[in-house]
């Protein structure tokens, strides 16, 4: 498989794909990803001094309060965690972000994947979900004694920085491998998830593995798991968590 080849032509459909237009003294850039509610991503940018200012116009959070979610002080504290993991900050509801105008590709590509994790927390409004699916993840690795670092970034091939939420680093036997937690498996998180990966991977070592944590508890999308599989992606059901086969993916020895 031409990895670099797969990367250039995503890049270019991205580019073709993302259109803009000026709305009084912003640019309105309408990005080919999907929220919740299945409407591609508009985010907001203008120039003051030689700093780009981002926002997404209180859509993202306002979205989630029209569809029931509520933010208790919980879902709070894990809000600000997301969006200090991107180096975003949220004032009266809304977005915001500023880089100078010679980081503006950077930028915008983490302030999409912020907007991206934010809504996902969406799924949160779901009476059966009990609690933060990352903070139950990371109680499993505590009771189940298995260390990794949490959230890590790392730079891919196209300049870009991707943040994952897990790092488990190699040992005697165990490649370095990566970890992402997906509360909401759809198409949109798995394909910001497989660009992320196929820009880092040729940056890392050549045995570098990628894993996904699937809360098959909201449901996996159609073809998810294959696509994943594909990409030479190890797919953990959060079900199936306790399987001999998946703790030995995420041992530390």
């Amino acid at each position: 498989m031409d990895i670099q080849t797969l990367i250039d032509e995503y890049a270019a459909w991205l580019r073709s794909e993302i259109t803009f237009q000026q709305v009084g003294e912003y640019y309105e850039i309408t990005a080919p990803y999907l929220d919740s509610a299945n409407d591609y991503l508009q985010i907001y940018v203008r120039q003051e001094g030689d700093e780009i200012l981002f926002s997404d116009d209180g859509m993202t959070i306002r979205n989630l309060e029209m569809n029931g979610f509520q933010f208790t002080p919980m879902r709070t504290k894990y809000l600000k965690r997301i969006l200090m993991q991107y180096g975003v900050s949220e004032h009266r509801g809304e977005l915001v972000a500023k880089a100078p105008r010679k980081d503006f590709a950077q930028k915008k590509h983490l302030f999409i994947q912020a907007m991206l994790r934010v809504d996902d927390m969406f799924a949160l409004s779901k009476p059966k979900v009990a609690s933060l699916f990352l903070d139950d993840v990371q109680d499993f690795f505590s009771e189940k004694g298995i260390y990794c670092a949490e959230n890590v970034q790392f730079t891919g091939m196209s300049g870009f920085s991707h943040n994952y939420d897990f790092l488990f680093q190699r040992n005697r036997t165990q490649p370095e491998r990566l970890c992402q937690a997906v509360n909401n498996p759809n198409k949109s998180s798995m394909g910001n998830i497989l660009f992320a990966w196929n820009d880092t991977k040729p940056a890392r070592r050549v045995d570098s593995q990628l894993i996904v944590i699937l809360n098959d508890q909201n449901g996996i999308a159609k073809g998810i798991e294959d696509a994943f599989g594909r990409y030479d992606a190890k797919v953990v059901r959060w079900s199936e968590r306790d399987k001999a086969e998946n703790l030995s993916l995420l041992s530390a020895s």
